[in-house]
């Protein structure tokens, strides 16, 4: 059941089951009277008073200026996600440089289309966190990040970045004339890492998939939809 309709009490729940159903069976919702029929009520006040619940719980939406104004919301659990799976290509380390930029094939996140934010399938990969010097940004040891590979990086991104083929995690930072990649932690004993132009971005961090030691992997937004 839905968590918004399990909030509902019984009386509010058959309400809406039954204006659903209606909506459902006739491509419109009910007006007023034809609810206060199917619910034995006497009362438009009372319709008035359950409409006013649902609408405020997200369950519908009204425009009073319509006979028939009444518009049953689709609940995201109703609809199916589609589903994509993202191969796991390598570890990339969060503190030193000492993690092996190496491809494994072996392990598959899946993943909800949505997460992708648009971005083709082919182009986004996922690889593991190893450490915690960007555990301020969300990235916690043995974490997933999501990764579109690609170039096109700004100022203060989280980046995979390849060093003497080694692979970090960082938030980079672009100088005159070279390029900082920071960590995000309080711990001092991060430090950044100062390189010349003349080396590998691998991809653009765009989600993070936090591994906790048991249950399902728990998805957690990176940057805000707000």
């Amino acid at each position: 059941m839905n968590k918004i309709i399990s909030t509902l009490t019984e009386k509010q729940r058959k309400f809406y089951e039954v204006l659903k159903s209606y909506a459902d069976r006739h491509g419109e919702a009910p007006t007023i009277q034809e609810m206060a029929r199917s619910l034995k009520l006497s009362s438009p006040r009372s319709i008035s008073q359950y409409l006013m619940v649902l609408e405020k719980k997200g369950l519908i939406q009204r425009s009073r200026y319509e006979r028939r104004g009444i518009r049953v919301l689709e609940l995201e659990n109703d609809k199916p996600k589609e589903e994509v799976e993202i191969p796991v290509i390598a570890s990339a380390g969060c503190d030193n440089v000492n993690v092996f930029a190496q491809s494994s094939f072996d392990e598959f996140l899946c993943v909800a289309s949505e997460m992708l934010q648009g971005r083709r399938k082919d182009n986004v990969v996922g690889i593991r966190a190893v450490g915690d010097s960007m555990k301020d940004a969300g990235i916690n040891e043995n974490d997933y990040v999501l990764v579109e590979m690609t170039q096109a990086i700004y100022e203060e991104d989280l980046v995979v970045a390849i060093i003497d083929g080694f692979a970090v995690i960082k938030k980079i930072q672009f100088a005159n004339n070279a390029i900082i990649l920071h960590p995000v932690s309080s711990d001092p004993q991060y430090k950044p890492i100062i390189v010349n132009r003349n080396f590998q971005i691998f991809g653009k961090v765009i989600d993070i998939v936090r591994a906790p030691q048991k249950g399902d992997l728990e998805v957690v937004p990176l940057y805000s939809t707000n």
